[in-house]
Formats: structure tokens, C-alpha cells, sequence
């Protein structure tokens, strides 16, 4: 572990169900923060007397970062780890996995917005389009009518809808 003003920052992994990354995903967005920061405070505001004993129902994809640990929690952390067998990366994923599932469901996510759709672009698109028929007169392709229809029908559908 490297010590780093006065916080020890450390590399580890954490596990998270999906539910529970959602939910740290809208904690660090409406904290206006990062993922390590966050972690770091659900981890110092966990009680270093009650570390959990279990890490059972530890799961999901890894997710690497870094902490910061006081030498406190570290020199705890250690003692704990040590004595139980575990890992930190278990140890960790155990407390904010705890805390994240007191959180209430994240709000669904706002549905994309629709793209804004150029009409002169597509317009000016159809026009030269319809200038290549033309120059073609009867040889111009089948293709090119069908386009040029298909083309049509798509410029009245945005322009009913914009």
C-alpha cells in the first residue's frame, strides 16, 4: 500500500450485483463525484468495530479501483482480513455492498433523446437525387425510382411528426 496525504490508497477489486452497481453508479452521478471517492467515504462511515465476518452473496462482474484507507481502517482491515481469511477485495465489496442495498432503486434512466433530424439536408438529398433520375431520363435505374419513392414517404412521415 502506498500512503498518500496522509490516506493510504489502495488497488482492489470490487463485486457488485447489477442492482447494486446501478445504484452506485446514481450515488457517484448525484454526489457529482468518482466512483474511488465514493467507495472510499461508504468505507469510512462504516463502523471499523463492526466489520462483517461474512462475505457470502459476494457477486457480479469486478469492478477495479482504488481506495483510500486511513491508517486506521487499514491497520483494522488488515487484523480483520488476517484473521479471518478473506480478502480485501471480499471485505470491501461486503461493506458497500451492505450499504448500497439500503439505498432506494435509482430512478430509470431518462429514454435517449431522438436525434434531431435535418429536413433542408434531406430535402436538398432527395432534390439531387431526383435531378440524377432525371438526367438519366429512361435508363436510370430501378433502384433509384425505389429509393427516391422510400425516400418521399420518409421526408412526409418527419415532417408530419417535426
Amino acid at each position: 500500500m502506498t500512503e498518500r496525504q496522509g490516506l493510504f490508497t489502495v488497488q482492489t477489486s470490487l463485486y457488485l450485483s447489477p442492482d447494486n452497481r446501478a445504484r452506485l453508479e446514481h450515488l457517484v452521478r448525484e454526489r457529482h463525484s468518482n466512483p474511488p471517492d465514493v467507495v472510499s467515504q461508504i468505507l469510512a462511515d462504516y463502523p471499523l468495530t463492526r466489520l462483517p465476518a461474512e462475505t457470502d452473496g459476494v457477486e457480479g462482474e469486478p469492478i477495479h479501483m482504488r481506495i483510500y484507507l486511513t491508517p486506521e481502517q487499514r491497520a483494522a482491515f488488515e487484523a480483520h482480513l488476517a484473521a479471518r481469511k478473506m480478502t480485501l477485495s471480499a471485505l470491501v465489496s461486503r461493506i458497500v455492498a451492505d450499504h448500497l442495498a439500503t439505498l432506494p432503486a435509482p430512478p430509470p434512466a431518462p429514454p435517449p433523446p431522438r436525434p434531431k433530424v435535418d429536413l433542408a439536408k434531406r430535402r436538398a438529398d432527395l432534390a439531387r437525387l431526383k435531378a440524377r433520375r432525371d438526367e438519366a431520363g429512361k435508363n436510370a435505374p430501378a433502384w433509384l425510382h425505389a429509393y427516391i419513392a422510400q425516400m418521399e414517404v420518409e421526408l412526409r412521415r418527419l415532417e408530419r411528426e417535426g
